[in-house]
Order: C-alpha cells, then structure tokens, then sequence
C-alpha cells in the first residue's frame, strides 16, 4: 500500500480496518508482557487492557467478548467422573467430552492465524486447542475418550518408579514429586502439559475429552524443569492463570468445534471439580495515598470510572476511601500500591506535570554529630561491602621485627607488661596490624575461611613518648585474596576503593596521597586531608609473611570523626550537561606516582576536567625496569554547555603535550 495514503488513514481517528487491510498482507503485533501480569498473556487480556486506556481517554471503543455455546448440544449429562486427591497442587479442574467429531484439515482462516504467532498446524481439534490457549490465556489440554477406562479422571501425585511414555516417544521415570492425570488404570498426561502416546487423539478418534486445569504454578513450573518439558500448555500453567475462566475456555473450545465440524456433534455439560473456591480479594484505596504516590489530585468521578473499566467492583465507599474487588484474573494486584499503580498507568503518566527543580535526599551522606552514629553508618557500610568485625586481644605477641621496624618508624616506645599472664604476650600492641594479621593467619592456616578474607576492626593502640603513656584508637581494614587471574594490584584497588567509599559517605573531597614509609606495607601510600596523615594503605611486606598477600588500610579514626563533625552541608547543583569520558594510557618513570600525575595535571587544565581517574597500573614484564603504565580516565564536564568533541580532544592535545614535556610520559594509546 502506498506509504502516503497509510499516513492519510493512520491520522484519521476511527477510520475501519477494511479501509486498510490488504487480504494478501496481515500485520503480525509483537508484544512482551512483564511475568506478573498473566491477564495480559493471550489476545483477549490485551483487548481487555487496552479497551480501560482508549475508553478513559475519549476513543468510541467496544470490548467484544468471545462467543461461546449458550445452548443447543451442550447441554447432555455427563457419566464421568473428576476427583482430585490434593487441592494445594491442583485448585480447579473442568472437563467436557464430545462425541462424533471427525478429525480433518483446519480451515484457512485458522492455519493463518496460528502460523502468525508460530504455531504450526496439525489437526482441526487441536489447532482450536491451541486458539483458545491464546486467546483467553488459559492452558487447555485434550485425550481420546476412548482410552480413558471407567471414564473417570484422577489427579494424584504419581507412584514412585511410574513410567511413562510420552507423547514426544521419550520414556520419562515418575517419582511422588510428580502431579499426573490418572484414569483408573494408568497415566494419561503429567499435569497435561504432555499426554501419554496412548491418550492422545489420532486420525481415527471419534470422541475426545477435553479438560481445563488450574494447577499451582510453582509445581507446575518443577516439574516442566526435572522432566526438560516444553509444550504450549506448560507455559499458561507455569502462571497464575484465573480458577474462575475454566469452564469459559472449554464452552469457548466446544462453540468453535461445533462451527468448523460438519457432523452433527454432542457435548456433555461440564463437570467442574472446585472444592475451595478463591476468595475475592478486597482492597482498601485512601483517597490520600492516591494524591501522595501519583503526586496530583485525580476526581474521585475519575477513579471509580477507571476502576468501573478495569472491572474493579466498589464494595462500599466514604469521603476517605474505597473498598474494592479485584477480579479473580488480576493475580498481580494483592496490595493498595498495586491498585494506585494501575490508576496511575490508565490515567497517564504524561498528564503528571514535572517540576523544573531536582529534589534530592541527602541522607546518603554523613550529617550527624555523635561518633556512635558516624560509627554506626561507617560499619554498615564495611558490612556491606562484605568485610566482618573482629575484636582481638589488645596485647600482642613477642616479635622482636615488628616491634622494631615500626618504633623506629613512629618514634615511640612500647608498653611492657609487668606481670603478663602469658609469657609469649607481654607487650601492649601500638598498632592494630599485630592482632589482625594474627587474626588472617590464623584463618588461612587452619582453613576457617574458605573464600577471600575481609576483616575491620576500631580499636585502640597503646605507647609511650618521653615515658608518657598514650593512647590512640584507629580503624585497622584488611582482606586477604586467594591468587586469581586478574592483575596482582588488584586487591590493592579494591581496598583503596573502599576507603573512598567511605570518604565519598564522609563528604571527604579535598585529600591528597603520596607514597607511604611505612616500614610494614611495600607499594603503599599515604592518604592527607590538610596536610595531615589520615591514612596508611599498601600490601604487608613478603619476608614477613612469606607467600600470602595481605593488604592492609589503617585510619586515624578521631581524625576522620572530627573531620565530620566539622563538615557543612553545601548544595553545588548538578550539571544539566552530560559527562563525557577519556582514556589515556602512558608510560611513566616508576617512581612517579599518580597523585603527582592528577595535581600537576589539575592546576594546568581544570575548568572542564571534573575528574582524573586511575584506571590501571602494569610494571613488569615487557616494560623497561624502571618504567610503569598508567592507563588514566578523563572525565569532563561543564556547567555551561554541552562539550564537543572539539573541546574535548582540544584539551586532551594539552595534557598529552604536558604530560610529554614535564613529566617525560611517553603516551602508549588513545
């Protein structure tokens, strides 16, 4: 069709379908429905949908209801029988048989439409099997009547070590986990998604019971699983289908039988077996909560229209509320939220007005005043991040390196105990590295922890300066990672990450970091905020701990709480201008370290630059000795515009020659 005169008619509201139906072309609706919305799942859910949006908003629209036999031969008395032996697997089971059917080609019209949604055709009985499947969303299945013994029907678990031979000719081993549809003798189908070879219909069946189950989906769903079962029935049954459309979907599967069959056809009434029926869920709606969630005042004449016309009964009504009744096929609507959330979607999300201010919770952030509350929001964090509190012995073991190396580095003398209940313990630690890495060790050797190790600890540390006792109290974070495949700075990143996380949750911006002396961590650095050391970060030396890896942060946490305290709440909007980002790879002399990298190039280009990035570190093979990577992340951003790439590659040409000619980078990649 001339593309001009689809426009013409697509703009004319109300124009028919003949108008622009092509008999040799029919348009196929792909549609992907959300898992919780199982009355959307065939033609008619969707029909019924969007019949509530198009009526609310002024379109002359009709829902048209499938028809089914009201009368004439469906009406004979059925001598067959339905039990079913537990209720919590199967909630409903419906049946009806028809005699006198002849099993032939399908019609045209019907072969079409099953092939448009990717059903192939294989007889006349069970192509309207599958029609109705889709069109009303509820999973059907059929046998021959004829190999159903005594005529009666039982749903049971089955008997352990029960074979059965399927339909698909693959012997499957049933066990008592398993729902099976009986006769009096045998299986005839599990849980009808797939019928025995012996009970399904042939060209020769003359009668045929069709039955129409609601089945626990979640049985239904371990089932399909352990049995590797894949029909077009399982995947209505895997859902919360409606108890209530059972009988519906057979009278609708008799009715279209009956019109494309010839014969004279009989069918039985229908034999309904609902011990428990569902009852009607009944929902409180407060006015009030509609007006808070959606953020705009609705008409209450507008909320009950939209309910009237998703078929959501008002029970009893006041000034302050509703009481209402859920239709039995919206299984996704269990809560006062799930009814605004529907008024919400019929009224229209592009009726609410957005506000040209941005409102934002600052709660993310650190704002209170007590070191219980700061400690508080800093250990869920850790906790989150999957680390485990410890708590250890405040004295230490004899070890006369470690005592050394580091009361050289600190300057101070360590405290003594006079009377030590163990003489393998007899000095008070000054730093919280002994008992953690005590702790580590003592895990990875006795195998206590299996996966990487995470620890933190807030504890004090004991000393002595100019034969003044003292004390000090820090926050020690350590983990421990089994060698793995990915670079060995790895778990340096990952800790240095997670301190800045948490000065991210501090409102800590403005810090610096040079490379640490401290004589127990190789690699490491110093972390300042005005000047002064708030940090030691790096990896435990080797000749102390041989082959395992330790990395280790240690915070001055009166430090870091006085820095919070002392903190203001200060609003910098955001920029309505996208970030865009750069990365650059250089090669460097080793012992230049990032920190210098980022200042240096901060004070040179920093009125776009809103962030420099380590993005990785190398140094080792096929790099010089005395060279290491940087691979360097850029990200700009301004206040004013959007950047160009222009812009961008115009300042990234000025870092590159002043990384070039200041600190002799040699730039590796773009």
């Amino acid at each position: 069709m001339d593309e001009n005169k689809i426009s013409n008619i697509l703009t004319d509201i109300g124009h028919t379908v003949k108008g622009i139906h092509n008999e040799n072309q029919d348009f196929v609706l792909d549609v992907e429905i959300t898992p919780n919305r199982t009355d959307a799942m065939s033609h008619y859910g969707i029909a019924r949908d969007l019949y509530a949006v198009l009526k609310f908003r002024g379109y002359k629209v009709h829902l048209v209801k499938p028809v089914i036999n009201e009368g004439g031969h469906c009406n004979n008395k059925s001598n067959l029988s339905i039990l079913v032996k537990r209720h919590d697997t199967c909630i409903r089971y419906s049946g009806i048989f028809i005699s006198k059917i002849k099993i032939e080609t399908s019609p045209c019209w019907l072969v079409s439409i099953l092939r448009s949604i990717g059903i192939k055709s294989i007889n006349n009985i069970i192509d309207i099997i599958h029609f109705v499947m889709y069109e009303l969303g509820q999973p059907i299945h059929i046998f021959d009547m004829d190999q159903i013994e005594d005529r009666k029907i039982l749903i049971k678990n089955a008997d352990n070590n029960t074979k059965f031979q399927s339909s698909d000719n693959i012997i499957r081993k049933l066990d008592e986990e398993d729902l099976v549809i009986y006769d009096t003798v045998k299986p005839l189908s599990i849980a009808g998604m797939i019928n025995h070879i012996k009970s399904n219909i042939h060209v020769r069946t003359k009668n045929i019971f069709i039955g129409s189950a609601c089945f626990n989906p979640i049985i239904i769903r371990n089932i399909r699983k352990k049995h590797s079962i894949k029909t077009e029935t399982q995947h209505f049954f895997e859902r919360d289908t409606d108890p209530n459309q059972t009988g519906y979907a057979l009278q609708r599967s008799a009715f279209l039988i009956k019109n494309i069959i010839k014969n004279k056809i009989i069918c039985s009434d229908i034999i309904d077996c609902y011990p428990n029926p569902i009852s009607i869920s009944k929902i409180k709606l407060r006015y009030k909560n509609i007006i808070n969630i959606i953020g705009k005042k609705i008409s209450k004449k507008k909320i009950k229209e939209i309910l009237s016309l998703l078929e959501m009964m008002i029970d009893s009504e006041n000034d302050q509320y509703l009481l209402i009744r859920i239709p039995s096929y919206r299984t996704d609507v269990q809560r006062e939220i799930d009814v605004i959330e529907e008024i919400f979607r019929i009224y229209g999300i592009h009726k609410i007005p957005i506000h040209n201010q941005i409102k934002i919770s600052t709660l993310s952030k650190i704002f209170f005043k007590t070191e219980y509350e700061i400690q508080k929001i800093l250990f869920e964090q850790l906790v989150s991040f999957g680390f485990q509190e410890i708590i250890s012995s405040t004295i230490r073991k004899n070890e006369e390196k470690f005592s050394s190396l580091l009361n050289s580095f600190l300057k101070i003398q360590e405290i003594k105990i006079l009377n030590p209940v163990n003489y393998n313990y007899q000095f008070m630690r000054s730093s919280l590295i002994f008992s953690m890495i005590e702790c580590i060790v003592y895990n990875i050797k006795n195998n206590k922890i299996k996966s990487d190790i995470k620890f933190f600890e807030l504890g004090n540390i004991y000393y002595k300066i100019n034969n003044k006792f003292l004390e000090k109290t820090y926050l020690g974070i350590a983990m421990y990672q089994k060698k793995k495949q990915e670079s060995k700075n790895y778990p340096f990143f990952y800790l240095k990450g997670i301190i800045e996380q948490i000065f991210q949750k501090s409102g800590i911006l403005n810090y610096t970091q040079i490379l640490s002396k401290h004589p127990l961590l190789e690699n490491g650095i110093s972390i300042l905020y005005n000047h002064k050391n708030l940090v030691e970060l790096g990896k435990f030396k080797n000749h102390i701990l041989k082959k395992n890896e330790i990395f280790y942060a240690e915070i001055d946490w009166k430090y870091l709480v006085s820095i919070i305290q002392e903190k203001k709440i200060i609003y910098i909007p955001f920029s309505r201008y996208p970030t865009s980002r750069r990365d650059l790879s250089l090669l460097v002399d080793k012992t230049l370290s990032f920190e210098k990298i980022n200042q240096l190039i901060k004070k040179k280009e920093n009125h776009i630059i809103k962030k420099i990035q380590i993005y990785d570190l190398y140094e080792g093979k096929n790099l010089p000795i005395s060279k290491k990577s940087y691979t360097v992340s850029f990200f700009f951003e301004s206040q004013k515009e959007t950047l160009t790439d222009k812009i961008i590659n115009q300042s990234m040409k000025k870092i590159e020659f002043f990384l070039k000619k200041e600190l002799k980078a040699e730039i590796r990649e773009k």
